[in-house]
């Protein structure tokens, strides 16, 4: 499956809420969409997930029924096409359904 980053702002979130929100990703995933990592800084209020997903229309709908909304310029969904690998940037390897 092709693999997506998103952001998203968490305002007041605490590492009990964040653990909460990952608990509930990894409960909704699917065959067509999983949770591969979360990275988190509750001081500034910033999200960073890594995902695998079918495509990226999936992977919004997805996240919606998480609560989870991509809103305004500072929250984004990204597809990642390259990545590095030690010293050299590949084609991202895809895990097997």
């Amino acid at each position: 499956m092709p693999k997506f980053i998103t952001t998203h702002a968490i305002a007041c979130m605490t590492r009990q809420d964040v653990a909460r929100l990952l608990k509930r990703f990894r409960e909704a995933e699917n065959a067509e969409v999983k949770n591969v990592r979360v990275l988190c800084d509750t001081l500034s209020g910033r999200l960073v997930c890594e995902w695998e997903a079918r495509d990226r229309t999936t992977l919004i709908a997805w996240l919606k029924t998480c609560n989870v909304q991509l809103r305004g310029t500072g929250e984004w969904l990204m597809t990642v096409q390259y990545e590095s690998v030690g010293d050299e940037l590949v084609t991202p390897t895809r895990q097997p359904n």
